[in-house]
């Protein structure tokens, strides 16, 4: 159901104040954002298509969707500007960090290098960068997704559901709406069951980049989320898609959308009906008045639709030898743990097992230093001998398991082999 902002937060709150200018200089990113009133409009997105059109069309993992070339001519930021460049468009980039809970940290020890262990939490933190115009996204993700540096997800105003393009190919996947958990969690496309969502406005949220906001409680099957939504003037219903992609992590409908047009989501913490919570931040929010049209083109004239999911390596490092090593001082000497005597172990540093039926992270000294598929390995031959501290958890943070002690050399299996 739609969110229906009262009355009273209307009459006290203005409407929102124009953006800062789009030409001005590379570090206005890491400034405040200047102060922007409330709205007390309702929700419009995901209840029509453009222009007031028919309600949006699920994208289907099957169906490949015609060429797209977004031209936005009906909304400009600014009634005195000159003509805009039909390949420009006009909108925000916003800086976003996600994190999943924090792993168990390290054991106490001379040999414990916290300053690197420090600067490898740090290098792994998930990154996201937004690029939202008036009626479409591109979310380009960054370090810390199990997807490889560079995938991007494309959405548009008129379509339910997400593109999915992997670097490197000249190529999209569709994501159905509900897919986006398994997508970012297992690097699969399965449809989760789409539930119900409750929305409740909850009053005026915390300062966000020096903007007041509001606060929504939003409860699925699968989670309960805080949203606090800031008003951006012509962000249109860029911001909208931005809660789109936030209510399909949830498992709701995204017809319930709880940002109205222009209004952006600066924060958000989901909190799984299992276990654990993800939060959303965004860090930092620029007007851009030249975004090229091509890059949120949904799909791209030039790109290919595959009708299968991503490939599915077996696992990855997510941090590199030199850092992976860097978690210890130096070497020390500890009796071998009890393993399997057919499974004699490595020469150095830790192999990682997974026999379960989904995708794990494996966290060592509060650092997610890989990702392992189902029936995959990966090897992390330059950890330094010694004991570490282990936890297995899901990209999400809705599962894990009880954090243990492993030596290196030595080997760690989650699940039965």
């Amino acid at each position: 159901m739609l969110l229906v902002a009262p009355a009273a937060l209307l009459a006290c709150k203005g409407a929102p104040v124009d953006p800062p200018d789009a030409a001005t200089s590379p570090q206005a990113s890491a400034e405040p954002a200047p102060l922007a009133n409330v709205p007390g409009s309702t929700p419009t997105t995901g209840t029509s298509g453009l222009d007031g059109g028919p309600p949006p069309e699920p994208l289907r993992s099957d169906r490949e969707v015609p060429a797209d070339s977004p031209h936005e001519t009906t909304r400009e930021l600014g009634a005195k500007e000159p003509p805009r460049d039909p390949k420009e468009l006009a909108g925000y980039e916003m800086q976003v960090v996600i994190r999943a809970g924090e792993g168990p940290p390290a054991a106490k020890g001379p040999e414990v290098n916290g300053n690197a262990v420090d600067a490898a939490r740090h290098k792994t933190e998930i990154h996201m960068t937004i690029d939202a115009s008036q009626t479409r996204a591109r979310f380009v993700l960054s370090s810390g997704f199990v997807l490889p540096a560079g995938t991007e997800l494309r959405a548009r105003l008129d379509r339910y559901g997400h593109l999915l393009l992997m670097p490197g190919e000249d190529s999209y996947r569709v994501a159905e709406p509900g897919a986006l958990r398994a997508l970012l969690g297992e690097r699969r496309l399965d449809v989760a069951p789409v539930s119900a969502v409750d929305v409740t406005a909850t009053g005026e949220g915390a300062r966000r980049l020096n903007l007041r906001t509001r606060r929504v409680e939003l409860a699925t099957r699968a989670a309960k989320a805080t949203l606090e939504l800031a008003a951006f003037r012509n962000a249109g219903e860029g911001g909208g898609l931005v809660c789109r992609m936030l209510l399909d992590l949830m498992g709701g409908p995204p017809s319930a959308s709880p940002c109205a047009t222009d209004e952006v989501p600066l924060h958000a913490e989901l909190r799984w009906t299992t276990q654990g919570a993800l939060s959303f931040d965004v860090t930092a929010i620029t007007p851009k008045a030249d975004l090229a049209a091509y890059d949120l083109a949904t799909p791209p004239s030039t790109a290919s639709f595959v009708p299968m999911p991503p490939p599915m390596p077996p696992g990855e490092a997510l941090l590199g030898k030199t850092d992976l090593a860097a978690l210890r001082n130096g070497p020390i000497d500890v009796p071998a743990m009890a393993g399997d005597a057919q499974a004699p172990p490595p020469e150095s540093g830790l192999l990682l097992g997974n026999s379960t039926d989904a995708l794990r992270i494996a966290w060592v000294d509060g650092v997610p230093v890989a990702w392992v598929a189902p029936g995959g390995r990966v090897a992390l031959p330059s950890l330094v001998r010694g004991r570490y501290q282990l936890q297995w958890r899901t990209f999400l943070g809705d599962a894990w398991d009880p954090p243990l002690t492993v030596v290196a050399p030595g080997r760690s299996e989650i699940g039965t082999p």
